[in-house]
């Protein structure tokens, strides 16, 4: 918004922040508070509300304790997928200014990557995001307006999807060896 993040405080920096990693961090509390931990004073609606936009819902209902159902140590009761839809529902009820995606569905199954990427159409309208994948396909491309390429943590290209594939041989690598692995 035009501030310096230089001129920030640390914590108000941070404050502004929503991240979904690949290795989700759950705790062994009920999906509620894995939930609420993304702003610990969200209502009970709130953590809801959250729940239902990243798709928890349906899955929440069947079990026995409904919100209340403890997880396990690192949500091992749990499957990747609604692992990865908790992390998601955290990060909205964050609300975030800025979110970063660190390969946030690169361990879930084909259903729940759908449904993720549907979720995020619409939350990451007014908002940077930053995804990090080494993977690239379609419905991620429908988020982005830019790609920055690094090489050995150094960009070595940045721009549309378009301009890439004319412009940058690691882009085209990746981008073509994407999609022979979603041909196959």
């Amino acid at each position: 918004d035009g501030i310096d993040v230089r001129q920030m405080r640390t914590r108000d920096l941070r404050s502004q922040i929503g991240i979904v990693t690949q290795e989700t961090l759950l705790f062994d509390e009920s999906i509620f508070d894995n939930i609420r931990y993304g702003r610990a004073d969200a209502s009970w609606e709130e953590v809801e509300e959250a729940a239902r936009q990243a798709h928890v819902i349906p899955f929440v209902t069947q079990l026995p304790d409904g919100f209340d159902t403890k997880i396990g140590d690192k949500g091992q009761k749990i499957s990747g997928g609604q692992r990865q839809r908790i992390a998601l529902a955290r990060a909205i009820v964050r609300d975030p200014s800025i979110l970063i995606l660190d390969e946030a569905t690169s361990a879930v199954d084909a259903q729940s990557e759908q449904l993720i990427h549907r979720v995020l159409k619409s939350f990451v309208k007014g908002r940077s995001v930053f995804i990090i994948t080494h993977v690239i396909n379609d419905t991620f491309l429908d988020l982005v307006t830019r790609i920055v390429v690094l090489d050995q943590g150094r960009v070595v290209a940045s721009g549309t999807h378009s301009e890439l594939l004319e412009t940058s041989p690691i882009y085209q690598r990746l981008y073509h060896a994407s999609a022979q692995d979603r041909a196959a």
